[in-house]
């Protein structure tokens, strides 16, 4: 019984783990235009 706890909390976690190294990504490629005003 538990291992198959260990199974489903790993699972969850990689999933996790998954989920936020690709927002970090997409957050990584999202880079906004500078301002006028800081490009002197």
């Amino acid at each position: 019984m538990k291992k198959r706890a260990y199974a489903a909390f790993a699972a969850v976690a990689a999933l996790a783990a998954a989920l936020m190294a690709s927002s970090a990504c997409l957050w990584f490629f999202y880079q906004p235009e500078e301002p006028k005003s800081l490009r002197k």
